[in-house]
């Protein structure tokens, strides 16, 4: 799978976007068959919470923003170059001195992520930071059920084992900054889906991205100052904010997820 196409469902190559499309949706019949959906998360954004807020500029005044993850966070489909995470920065160069470092790379899974973190390098960058951005979870998904065959039985065996990887990524990851940087805000995206009712099956696909949802908010109460932005509902019934891929979001559609990042962090 080549890196400069990661995205977050089938982030392939054009050819394989229906097989694949077909083989999760599958996927997620059978996993909600099974009964391991889960309550859902992502409809609605819940309310606004009142968390303890990343925390204050360093001595030197800069606000530091210190981003990692997959081709979202790097902010692949936004025609303007920026995606959300530049939007985020630029909102708190407003308020004064700001610095953001942005190591996402296009198509990693969580454990090439949790092994950047692991770095010295990338420790002593977080240990500065006082907002941590991580996307992880979108190419686990769309991988795990590429490489599952082509039964629906094969392609939910496959997806839970992935599930059970990236859950154990996502603590390490967190563990990771959390131990390089106990105050800093941490805010971790949510997965959506890029397909929609009308061209996926709606709620049939939406299943297994909610199911993985609900797994990414349970690991992150598992952590101090750690809070999950979701995506979900921007995207549903929302064609218009997806970028030429049809798979990344457009540069409406990150400015929506930074802005729902500033309201929590």
């Amino acid at each position: 799978m080549a890196r400069g196409l990661s995205r977050f469902w089938f982030w392939t190559a054009p050819l394989a976007v229906g097989v694949a499309a077909a083989l999760v949706l599958g996927t997620g019949f059978v996993l909600a068959l099974r009964g391991t959906t889960g309550n859902p998360l992502g409809g609605a954004p819940p309310p606004a919470p009142t968390p303890v807020h990343a925390k204050a500029a360093g001595p030197d005044g800069v606000f530091r923003i210190l981003v990692v993850g997959d081709s979202l966070a790097r902010g692949t489909g936004d025609e303007t170059g920026k995606g959300y995470a530049r939007d985020v920065f630029e909102a708190y160069q407003k308020k004064g001195k700001a610095d953001i470092t942005n190591l996402a790379v296009n198509g990693m899974e969580s454990p090439e992520i949790r092994a950047v973190v692991e770095t010295p390098n990338v420790r002593s960058l977080a240990a500065r930071a006082n907002l941590i951005l991580v996307s992880a979870g979108g190419n686990d998904l769309s991988h795990g059920a590429t490489r599952g065959g082509t039964g629906a039985a094969e392609m939910a065996d496959s997806v839970a084992a992935s599930q059970a990887r990236y859950v154990q990524n996502l603590r390490g990851i967190l563990a990771a900054l959390r131990e390089a940087n106990p105050e800093a805000r941490i805010a971790v995206l949510g997965l959506y889906d890029p397909f929609g009712d009308e061209r996926a099956g709606g709620h049939v696909g939406a299943s297994v991205v909610l199911q993985w949802n609900e797994l990414i908010a349970e690991t992150a109460l598992g952590f101090p100052n750690v809070v999950v932005i979701p995506t979900f509902d921007l995207f549903q019934g929302r064609p218009d904010r997806l970028s030429a891929d049809r798979y990344h979001p457009n540069a409406a559609a990150y400015e929506e997820i930074a802005k729902r990042v500033l309201q929590v962090v």
